[in-house]
Formats: structure tokens, sequence, C-alpha cells
């Protein structure tokens, strides 16, 4: 990959970085500090990562270092993701902005916080992210069986807190 592809690269896929790394770390300021590492992880590796799999190599980094910010937050003692506020990534109409706006949006960011955080991640990649099951195993490395089984599991639930609070999914 060249300075020019890394570039594209970049501007294709920050913001999908950004957005991941805020759902999962429920911390604006830390998503921003993962989202610049994974950049520089990238441009380190640019010529291992091929511009096909770059999305899939992205989310997978993002991925790890959000979980090691996770894995030292509770060494640490510090505050827990779910009293972190969910960053705002950009006043553009994406998916994630547009499900966030309103009651429904209010109702489904609630769901999801009662997710675990690996049922979370999964549900996000697919419906946020749009990544199909095997770019998701891989991302997580998961088996592709346990992905499609908790993803199944993590929907009903999320079905299951919407119908309650009064949103029909």
């Amino acid at each position: 990959m060249d300075i020019d592809r890394y570039e594209q690269t970049v501007r294709k896929h920050k913001d999908r970085v950004f957005s991941y790394a805020g759902w999962i770390l429920r911390d604006r300021e830390e998503a921003r500090d993962v989202s610049q590492e994974v950049l520089v992880k990238l441009w380190h590796n640019r010529s291992k990562v091929r511009e096909e799999a770059a999305k899939s190599w992205l989310l997978k980094t993002t991925h790890h270092l959000c979980i090691d910010r996770i894995r030292r937050r509770k060494v640490r003692g510090e505050v827990s993701s779910e009293e972190q506020v969910i960053p705002e990534v950009d006043p553009g109409p994406t998916p994630e902005r547009l499900f966030r706006s309103g009651e429904t949006g209010d109702a489904i960011a609630s769901a999801l916080d009662k997710l675990a955080a690996a049922d979370r991640a999964i549900v996000l990649l697919r419906e946020v992210q749009g990544l199909p099951y095997d770019e998701i195993a891989e991302t997580l490395a998961l088996p592709l069986g346990t992905v499609k089984a908790k993803l199944h599991r993590a929907r009903e639930r999320l079905r299951r807190d919407l119908t309650v609070a009064g949103v029909a999914p």
C-alpha cells in the first residue's frame, strides 16, 4: 500500500474505526486515542495489509486495542464502560446517527448497553459496520458458528428489551 492508497484508506475508514471504538469503549477521548493508534499501526503495516482487506484489518485491530483498554481499566479500577457517554461520531446521517436520534435511538442504545461487551461487539460489527459473518468471525477470532449463535441470541435479547421499552423492532 503506497502513501496515496494509505491516505485513501484512512479517509474511507477513519470514521468507522472511531465509531466502533466509541461504542466499545463508551469514551470519546479513549476512542480518539485508539483510532489514532490503529491508523499508526496501519502505517507501520502498510506493506503487509492488502487494500481489499483493510476494513477487516482495521476493525480487528480496533477491537483488540479496545479490549486491551478495557482490561487496563479493570486493573486500575477505572470507571466502567456503562458509566461513560456514547461519543457522537460526526454530524452526517450515518446509520449510527440515525438510529441514535429520538426516543427510539435512546431505547436502542439502552438495549445495546445491556448486552455483554462481546455480544455488543458482534451486533455492532454486523448491524452498524455491515460486516459479513466470516469477517466478524475473523475480526473477533471466533468460529463462524459461534458468531451466528451469539448474534442470534443478542438479537433476541435486543428484540425482547425493545418490546418491553415499547419500541417495535
